[in-house]
């Protein structure tokens, strides 16, 4: 489709024309950039054009700006980011104006999005307004979403986790060269090991490249691997270790190795005080007996201080249950909430080739 048709039509669109029939489905990765204001995320989008650029593909952007409550206008002036691709017939750049709309999108977003994907091209980048906590609509749009964040953001963290948190299929730490990039990534990780979503952190520093190309292609792969195999959804998730005391033990995983504790709590009905210290996309969980009649005291006590369990994500916790089931495992109890909220089970050794297994809802 030539560009001045494309521009044509999402004039059309945007101005609340329906889509066209009979436009192709086309096959483009819509992809996501949210984040709060002055994350850097027009230049975050622009780095990436240029590495998609580089190799080939063929790149819309669609940037939404907030439309003024006094005059109705906006600036757009994400172009203005952009413009050392204004040249290149391989970009198509599309500034748009919230017109009111909230969730940090404009009302016919979807819509030029589905257009820009019939045009054709592999990637449709997604920008929207600097956002806050409720501010998700991308997330329904989009086949993936990239979250910015910048260092130094803190209590902002934890402030907006329950919301667009929850979103991020990928997390980036832009102007990684600021201090506290490092900081606000253990803080994501932390977060992010108290659930049960898994999400790649990424550091960049956009104005430079860093940590571009890393991005680039993580994005992308983020979403071929919604189709992977339903075997390839089995993840450790963390390894349990038994310990006469967390406080000596963080002596070695805290001090000497550099793990950072997200948490530490007591799991009254396990009679257990379970510390949590990320590693990548998995944990390690040290385990104090609460109480001695609990399970860790006897483990510890009969075998000594040393690796409890391995626990196991699995997307259907029901019905890996029912084939354990009918398959003649031991089960140690039905489901239980654990540490972090999880929905968890045991099976015993007896039943696994001698190691105790934590399986955890996915």
């Amino acid at each position: 489709m030539p560009p001045r048709e494309i521009a044509r039509l999402a004039t059309a669109i945007e101005n609340g024309a329906p889509l066209p029939d009979g436009l192709p489905a086309g096959a483009g990765l819509i992809i996501g950039v949210t984040g709060p204001p002055g994350a850097g995320k027009s230049s975050l989008v622009d780095a990436l054009t240029a590495e998609w650029r580089a190799h080939g593909k063929t790149v819309a952007i669609l940037a939404v700006d907030p439309s003024s409550r006094a005059t109705g206008g906006a600036i757009l002036g994400d172009r203005i980011r952009m413009q050392r691709h204004h040249a290149d017939s391989g970009v198509f750049v599309r500034s748009m104006a919230t017109r009111g709309a909230p969730g940090g999108l404009a009302k016919t977003t979807f819509n030029l999005a589905k257009l820009f994907r019939s045009a054709g091209f592999d990637l449709i980048v997604i920008e929207t307004v600097g956002v806050g906590q409720d501010e998700i609509a991308v997330a329904g749009v989009a086949d993936v979403t990239a979250l910015v964040l910048t260092p130094g953001m803190g209590d902002d963290v934890q402030a907006i986790k329950a919301g667009i948190m929850e979103i991020a299929g990928v997390f980036v730490i832009n102007k990684a060269d600021l201090p506290g990039a490092e900081k606000t990534r253990r803080e994501i990780e932390g977060m992010l090991s108290l659930g049960e979503k898994r999400a790649p952190i990424f550091l960049t520093v956009a104005t430079e490249g860093r940590g571009i190309a890393e991005l680039a292609v993580a994005l992308e792969m983020r979403e071929r691997s919604r189709w992977k195999s339903p075997e390839a959804d089995f993840q450790i998730d963390h390894m349990g270790i038994a310990v006469e005391s967390i406080d000596s033990a963080l002596a070695f995983y805290r001090d000497q190795l550099g793990l950072t504790v997200a948490s530490c709590e007591t799991v009254e009905h396990e009679k257990v005080r379970v510390a949590m210290l990320p590693a990548g996309e998995s944990r390690i969980e040290l385990l104090e007996a609460a109480a001695a009649d609990s399970t860790i005291a006897k483990f510890v006590s009969k075998r000594g201080p040393g690796l409890h369990h391995v626990a196991l994500r699995v997307p259907d916790l029901n019905a890996a249950i029912g084939r354990l089931e009918a398959a003649g495992a031991r089960l140690l109890g039905p489901p239980r909430r654990g540490a972090g909220g999880h929905l968890y089970v045991f099976v015993h050794p007896a039943s696994t080739g001698g190691v105790l297994w934590e399986l955890i809802q996915q």
